[in-house]
């Protein structure tokens, strides 16, 4: 299966964290945080253990502006959504509006609450223990 990750500086007032759906600019130049409907490049900040120089709420390493993070935008990454998904053939959203602190805003989720459909995206596995899930 194909893969394409790419290294993008992290723009804005934003921080980062590793499994986080981001946007990418409109020039495709930077990334950054989910920030309403009008974003619809996303992916996946991919698992790396360099090139954090902030931290994120929960005193986590994290990627900050001017870092360069790696984005996943095709591929399968391991993610966790914000409820277990039950069924891999539902669809796949993002949070996009009203963001909650258990559905913060860039969250996944199979339910369409305040969310954008993520294009071309689908769920791999169900929800394991771990909460987690394999998007594709």
């Amino acid at each position: 299966m194909p893969e394409e990750i790419l290294s993008l500086p992290v723009a804005g007032n934003t921080v980062l964290s590793d499994g986080e759906v981001v946007v990418q600019s409109t020039d495709g130049k930077t990334v950054t945080a989910v920030t309403g409907a009008t974003n619809t490049k996303f992916g996946v900040v991919v698992l790396q253990h360099v090139g954090k120089s902030g931290k994120n709420a929960l005193g986590k390493e994290a990627y900050q502006a001017k870092d360069c993070a790696p984005i996943m935008q095709i591929g399968s990454i391991w993610v966790k959504p914000t409820a277990p998904v039950i069924d891999i053939n539902a669809k796949v959203y993002v949070r996009i509006a009203n963001p909650t602190a258990q559905a913060p805003l860039g969250s996944l989720s199979s339910a369409a609450l305040d969310s954008t459909e993520l294009p071309n995206a689908s769920w791999e596995t169900i929800t394991g223990p771990d909460g987690l899930a394999i998007l594709r």
